[in-house]
């Protein structure tokens, strides 16, 4: 990444009110045109399908093919829930047919247990069901052949294709909204994409923990964290409040149970106090509003790259697409975008 201060802006997607597949590869194109660097997809499945998508790789591959230069993927891949190889095998695959534009996140689990109990992947062993799969995934990317030989995966020697474009392995990168995350990131080389749930304070320490145990490690030359906020950009603050005050309550309250725990755990039981999201992390506001802080958390926090979520599943599809656009136009050139450019692998 640049060090002259400019800032790589992704989107980080969720589901918005009644949108579909379709749509989704619409607003993929339609980010491309104004400018976004990497549109990312999570993966999560039966009652939390709607927040996010079931099938991420099979959009993506969709995104790929309506799409030319931004950069496209997942934040992140449930590891834990599925055989490492076939991972790599759709990622390599996806990597040729997006031309060397993948972005592999990965991720240990899901919201809750019930994807763990379905899929037959218990959340309990999931911690280190992801550490052997991450080892996996990477040699079955990188390497000619390999074999395998751990508590939950067994690999005879194997060689896998199709290979990526992108070598040794497309880019990848690691959910860690915990601490325990991060230093696990830390110390296997790997960029963190850091919670949206954390203060200007909380992400300057994670950001420096993160760093010096990369640096004790010896990974001086990581890529660049990656930080999630949430983001809606209205006419002015007011209109703001009016237009996603209950619509964000109500999407933390039914779709996002692990984001309700955390701010229970930071502010006490009760509905989301707007004011106070806003106050320590959620970007919600006027383009003005919005730029000032995306500014300071550039110059004060030495943030770099950046993925911005811009839909919610209890706001319409349109009223997204405007925050998205106006975030477009009036905030991302105060930031001197950078564009999708290769990150580091």
């Amino acid at each position: 990444m640049s060090s002259n201060g400019t800032v790589s802006v992704g989107i980080f997607v969720l589901g918005a009110r009644s949108s579909t597949g379709a749509e989704v590869v619409e607003q993929a194109r339609l980010a491309e045109e104004l400018g976004f660097s990497e549109f990312l997809l999570a993966e999560r499945h039966l009652r939390h399908g709607q927040l996010l998508h079931p099938s991420p790789f099979v959009l993506v591959a969709a995104i790929a093919a309506q799409t030319e230069r931004i950069r496209i993927g997942t934040a992140g891949r449930i590891l834990s829930l599925d055989h490492p190889i076939r991972v790599a095998e759709a990622a390599a695959t996806l990597d040729v047919l997006s031309g060397g534009r993948l972005e592999l996140g990965v991720t240990r689990a899901s919201l809750d247990e019930e994807a763990h109990l379905a899929f037959e992947s218990p959340t309990d062993a999931s911690i280190n069901r992801f550490s052997e799969a991450l080892e996996i995934l990477v040699k079955a990317l990188s390497e000619d052949a390999f074999s395998y030989r751990g508590r939950y995966f067994e690999v005879p020697e194997v060689s896998v294709f199709p290979k990526p474009v992108q070598r040794p392995h497309p880019p990848i990168s690691i959910v860690a909204v915990s601490r325990e995350r991060l230093l696990f990131a830390a110390e296997r080389g790997f960029p963190p994409i850091l919670g949206a749930l954390s203060t200007e304070t909380e992400l300057r320490d994670a950001l420096q923990a993160y760093r010096s145990a990369a640096a004790a490690a010896g990974h001086a030359d990581v890529g660049e964290p990656i930080l999630n906020r949430f983001v809606y950009v209205s006419a002015s603050d007011e209109q703001a409040r009016r237009e996603l005050e209950r619509a964000f309550a109500e999407f933390i309250a039914d779709y996002a149970p692990d984001l309700r725990a955390a701010l229970e755990a930071r502010y006490g039981e009760g509905p989301v106090d707007y004011g106070r999201v806003v106050e320590d992390f959620c970007l919600f506001g006027s383009p003005a509003t919005v730029r000032a802080r995306l500014l300071r958390l550039r110059d004060v926090a030495g943030i770099r790259r950046l993925i911005v979520t811009l839909n919610y599943p209890t706001v319409e599809l349109a009223l997204c697409r405007r925050s998205m656009e106006l975030f477009a136009r009036e905030v991302m050139p105060a930031l001197q975008v950078e564009g999708p450019v290769r990150m580091s692998a």
